[in-house]
């Protein structure tokens, strides 16, 4: 009785000639130009599920979706290895680059505090020529992969009634399996806030277990583009509960109107996440190369919103 519906596809799609800047001989007198030299691939499932049903005058409906997304570059010209994309203290925090998600985030590994110092401590992860991991020296050939700002799934959900002239809706969404690359701490202010998780979490003398670098510590650089910035990026949020009341036909008909409906609306009211900043969802809205660094961006506002809808 077209009570239930249910929606799926799987699909896959591959980009090809994608702009690249590359470096030409250096005998034609030109820097950089560009070429038609990427691929990426975007895979994934998308569902939909929705029940609708009626108990006498009490009508109500059920609609969830769901989509992943598994993105990936598989090409670039050989003579590009990567290419910088968004930017951390002038310095690159995003590339794109062959087998990796396009704009991944780029840094150390963190490798915790030393107890007898406080200083923070990273994996030395470069490949030597003769196939062996670490020289000792921990520099820009140990960065790697520490984040990516694509979500694995996105889901939302929505859930309606209605009795008579009174309706609801309650509508939600959210994410989940991304990261955010909490940029808010910063070496180049002499004054400047920061989370305060920075603080309750660091070595002292006096808590010598602690998992965040001691003040002043050295190599602070490194830390700050290290994966120890980086926070699970998932969220739910309740978008909208909206109550309405739509005034009996009979009544309007004196005033010759078709329909009055009245109604409340609490937009973007209630957020559930673990990540420590302003908001998940303004953080890895960012598009393009900066996808999911939080400098500060400006949290979505809630709104309380009345109103009326009229039909002549």
């Amino acid at each position: 009785g077209n009570r239930l519906t249910l929606g799926a596809d799987w699909y896959i799609k591959t980009t090809r000639d994608l702009l690249v800047a590359v470096t030409p001989p250096y005998e034609t007198g030109a820097t950089s130009v560009m070429m038609n030299a990427g691929c990426v691939l975007n895979r994934g499932f998308e569902a939909e599920l929705s029940w609708r049903d009626h108990i006498g005058d009490f009508h109500y409906g059920v609609s969830a979706n769901l989509a992943t997304l598994h993105n990936e570059v598989t090409y670039l010209d050989p003579t590009v290895s990567r290419i910088a994309g968004g930017t951390y203290i002038l310095n690159p925090a995003t590339m794109f680059e062959v087998g990796h998600p396009v704009w991944y985030m780029y840094g150390y590994k963190y490798d915790g505090v030393d107890p007898a110092t406080g200083n923070p401590r990273f994996k030395d992860i470069n490949v030597n020529e003769d196939g062996s991991v670490g020289d000792g020296v921990i520099d820009e050939k140990d960065k790697t992969q520490i984040g990516c700002a694509i979500p694995d799934f996105t889901y939302g959900i929505t859930l309606t009634a209605a009795w008579k002239g009174l309706d609801l809706t309650v509508f939600g969404s959210g994410v989940s399996g991304n990261d955010i690359w909490c940029c808010l701490l910063r070496n180049d202010y002499p004054k400047r806030n920061m989370l305060r998780l920075y603080y309750d979490e660091r070595w002292t003398e006096a808590n010598p277990a602690g998992t965040r670098p001691r003040a002043g510590a050295t190599d602070g650089d490194k830390y700050l583009f290290s994966d120890a910035n980086i926070f699970d990026g998932s969220y739910f949020k309740i978008k909208q509960i909206q109550l309405g009341y739509s005034l009996p036909s009979r009544w309007l008909k004196k005033v010759k109107i078709q329909g009055l409906r009245l109604y409340a609306s609490m937009d973007d009211w209630f957020t559930f996440t673990s990540y420590p900043g302003f908001d998940p969802e303004a953080a890895s809205s960012n598009t393009s190369t900066e996808m999911g660094l939080d400098k500060g961006s400006y949290p979505v506002a809630k709104k309380m919103v009345f109103g009326l809808n009229l039909t002549f």
